[in-house]
This record gives structure tokens, sequence and C-alpha cells, in this order.
């Protein structure tokens, strides 16, 4: 199977692409991997079908053209975040929860199709691998030990949130500001604990 997206060349080619792209995002972002179909893209897009398939290949090659756009939006929101944490843990602890909560209905989408698609899974490991990287560089350092284990707490928690929502952990909603004080308190207490 080929993923590799054939660029259009003609201007009016790309203007539909990126209406496809942007519907496709759209579609995951409403109702998960279910409900990106080639049919609904071509209806709200109002693109033929021969239009997407000039440009990629197959059922996954829509699907994962769509993923690859919306992992450049939480890069860019990452890319802005983290540009303003470095070495403070409120700072990071603000970026991993924008990012999340911005790209919310995107990463639940991906991160259910995950379980089911393999190529998937491991892009999703490969794409969580470098988000810690980034959470562990703008962590203040003065804990070596404790650091790897905050950004990992950072991350699940910013990760159950995306697919569960703000009743996770209640029935009564947490809001982003609580949350963003819990893991503050929590992320402090570990990196300040004595070894």
């Amino acid at each position: 199977m080929s993923e590799i997206v054939r660029p259009p060349l003609q201007e009016r080619s790309r203007v539909g692409w990126e209406r496809i792209l942007d519907t496709g995002l759209t579609l995951l972002e409403e109702g998960g991997y279910e409900a990106l179909t080639i049919s609904e893209v071509c209806r709200r897009a109002d693109v033929s079908a021969p239009s997407i398939y000039a440009r990629v290949d197959g059922r996954l090659g829509p699907f994962f053209a769509v993923y690859e756009r919306g992992i450049a939006r939480v890069v860019a929101t990452e890319d802005h975040a983290f540009g303003r944490a470095t070495g403070s843990v409120e700072r990071t602890v603000e970026a991993i929860v924008e990012v999340f909560e911005m790209h919310a209905a995107f990463l639940r989408a991906v991160i259910r199709h995950s379980s089911s698609d393999p190529q998937l899974l491991d892009r999703g490991a490969a794409e969580s691998r470098r988000v810690l990287g980034r959470i562990i560089a703008a962590l203040p350092h003065d804990r070596e030990d404790m650091v790897v284990p905050v950004a990992w707490m950072l991350y699940t928690e910013c990760a159950f949130r995306a697919m569960y929502g703000e009743r996770f952990l209640s029935s009564t909603p947490e809001s982003r500001e609580a949350f963003t004080a819990r893991l503050n308190f929590v992320a402090r207490r570990m990196l300040d604990a004595d070894g």
C-alpha cells in the first residue's frame, strides 16, 4: 500500500485537495474513523472520488493524508506552546494541557482507531515519544531522576483527559484550571521530593 500523497500541480487542484484534507479532518474529529468516508468527504467538500484517488491509494490513503494534516496542526500548536515553556513546571504543564485540549477531538479519534490499526499504533507511538521528549526538555532538570516520571505523568493525564473528557476521574467535571492546578501540584511535589 502506498501512503505517499501525489501532490496536485495546478492551483485549482491544490485548493480542492486542501478542502478534501480539511473536510476529512473535520469528519474525523466529529465522528472518528468510521465517519471519515470517501462519500461523505466528496459530499461535504464538493469533489469527486477520482479527485481523491488521484492523490492517494485505497481506503487508508485518505485516512493517513488526513492524519498527517492533523499531526501537522498538533506540532504547530506544540511549537507555539512549548516555545515559552522551557525550564518551568507551570509553563510546561500549561503547554501540554493546551496541546491536548486544542486537539482533543483529533487525538481521541486517532487513539481509539490505533487499537485496531497496527500501522497507526506504530505512528502514534513514535509521536508519543516525540511529545514526551519535548516535555522532558521543557521541564527543569534539578532532579534528573524525576524528569521522565513527571513527563510520563503529564502526558498520560492529558491523554486520558483527551480520551475521556473532564469527567474521567469524577462525576463532577474538572475544569481546565483545576486540572492544570492538579498537574502543577503533582509535578512540583514529584520534582521537589527527596530522592
